[in-house]
């Protein structure tokens, strides 16, 4: 009898735990923004010290998705500074130059998380560019020597329930979704055959138990 009412606990835990898992995620955006947002802290000191009266030429490419993306975070986050974008003034006295920017996002594997039976993504984002930023040189070039050049390249990486999937992606940037990986047949067949069974075995019990 006390094996019974245990199968019948377990069942209801997987339950509980299937809810539990499906609850917590974050977008593939927001970790973009998390890591573009990391990205800007030495930039944005150095700027504090040069000061927000100073005029800031910024240069990217706005038709590369990534590089727009990026620029439009950091003048998200620095709105109160003087930019000038990819534009000539004679009020410039810096150049912050964004260069090779990507942003990519990718699914590398599909995988069965243990007794519950709930399939997860492992997922992982990137984000990485090169930064100059440099006086601006009034004879005609648009960098001296540079006043701060960062490489950055970083990612992240986690695991995310394969049902949020419409969730996490936002479909107006390429690079916030990736193919999915090729399921293996461990997760496709054994893992829910298990679930199954024991539900089954569970479902069984129960009532069992309450007939007698």
């Amino acid at each position: 009898m006390n094996l019974k009412y245990l199968l019948c606990i377990f069942y209801f835990l997987i339950l509980r735990g299937i809810s539990f898992s499906q609850d917590n995620f974050d977008s593939n955006i927001s970790i973009v923004n998390k890591l573009a947002d990391e990205s800007f802290l030495s930039l944005g000191n150095k700027m504090t010290v040069l000061g927000k009266e100073k005029f800031y030429k910024v240069v990217f490419d706005p038709g590369d998705q990534s590089g727009a993306y990026l620029f439009e975070r950091f003048r998200t986050g620095f709105y109160d500074y003087k930019l000038i974008i990819n534009e000539n003034s004679d009020s410039i006295d810096y150049v912050i130059v964004f260069k090779d920017p990507l942003i990519t996002t990718k699914y590398k594997r599909i995988f069965t998380d243990n007794v519950l039976g709930v399939k997860k993504i492992e997922r992982e984002i990137r984000v990485s560019y090169d930064l100059e930023l440099t006086e601006y040189n009034i004879s005609g070039a648009d960098s001296l020597n540079p006043l701060l050049k960062q490489n950055f390249n970083k990612k992240s990486k986690d695991n995310i329930d394969l049902d949020k999937l419409g969730y996490i992606e936002d479909k107006r940037y390429k690079f916030s979704s990736s193919d999915l990986p090729e399921e293996n047949t461990l997760n496709q067949i054994l893992f829910p055959a298990i679930i199954i069974t024991v539900s089954a075995a569970a479902i069984i019990l129960f009532f069992t138990i309450r007939s007698k």
